[in-house]
């Protein structure tokens, strides 16, 4: 079956074309644009009219290209930013409508577990097994072992959040990153059930795009190289580093600095890398695992099934 997914979230709009066959995935192409959906959503409770705008563009196009290439099914998904925001259902609708598309919100339960599902298909859990998905507006830790999931969680901590409510896109200082680790911290104490950060007997999987930017500037990339990044492991005291290193920078200093941070994440990757550093500190994990497999490739399995 050929499949077309959709993920509209916080901070982009993203695309996966693949083949799925009986639980295998050929990838056919990849799209990703910063649409910045949930702009604001943590302070108004509303997408803006703006954002929603630049989303709809970006998928109207999407769903143009996967007609094109003759996709059996196209699906679009919404997360944090939607499932956040008064108008999100309302947003949502209106794309399945106007598009002829299935278009709806996940829970943060389905977000986990999808994540979980896609990136197992491509490194099955041997052993207990934690996958964290940093995203813009909230973050997913889903542990399981085998395909079997023992347990999710979604936070209201995500690198758009972070930044907007706490860091700002430039400049920041070490007042600012010590209250929004504070939070993120208080966050996981308060929602995280402590069976949840048992000793793991492998390093964490990190997915998306936070995690797989650290590992692009962590190997010096000189561009953004997902077959270079899939499988990198990045030292918890790396992650530190570039968070001081990159802090003090403006975002246009950070991108001319790593040209492998694009434009959309150069505003947000200190917000993402306090998240990220905070949840490797409560797993009690030295590094992770960067995974180019996510949620997208979790759904395309699920529509196929």
């Amino acid at each position: 079956m050929r499949v077309g997914v959709i993920d509209m979230g916080t901070n982009s709009t993203r695309l996966l074309l693949a083949d799925v066959d009986g639980g295998e995935i050929t990838e056919l192409e990849r799209v990703l644009t910063t649409t910045r959906l949930g702009a604001h959503v943590d302070r108004d409770g509303r997408l803006a009219e703006t954002a929603m705008g630049r989303t709809r563009k970006a998928v109207t196009g999407y769903v143009e290209r996967a007609r094109e290439v003759n996709c059996d099914v196209i699906f679009a998904s919404g997360t944090s930013a939607v499932r956040d925001s008064a108008n999100g259902e309302a947003f949502m609708q209106s794309l399945a409508r106007d598009l002829g598309i299935p278009a709806r919100i996940l829970s943060g339960d389905e977000e986990a577990r999808a994540t979980f599902r896609g990136v197992t298909s491509a490194q099955p859990a041997v052993g207990r097994t934690a996958v964290i998905d940093v995203g813009g507006g909230s973050t997913e830790l889903v542990v399981g072992e085998g395909a079997h999931v023992l347990g999710a969680v979604s936070l209201q901590a995500g690198c758009v959040r972070m930044t907007e409510r706490w860091l700002g896109d430039n400049d920041v200082g070490p007042d600012q990153l010590t209250v929004a680790r504070e939070e993120i911290d208080n966050l996981i104490d308060r929602h995280v059930a402590p069976d949840l950060l048992l000793p793991l007997e492998t390093d964490p999987i990190a997915v998306a795009g936070t995690a797989t930017t650290l590992a692009a500037i962590e190997l010096g990339l000189p561009g953004y190289d997902s077959a270079k990044i899939h499988g990198q492991r990045v030292r918890r005291d790396a992650i530190a580093t570039w968070i001081a290193k990159l802090a003090p920078l403006t975002a246009e200093q950070r991108r001319a600095a790593h040209p492998a941070i694009e434009i959309g994440r150069a505003p947000v990757i200190i917000g993402g890398a306090l998240v990220l550093l905070a949840m490797l500190d409560a797993l009690h994990a030295d590094a992770y695992i960067a995974s180019e497999r996510d949620i997208l490739h979790g759904l395309a399995l699920g529509l196929a099934a």
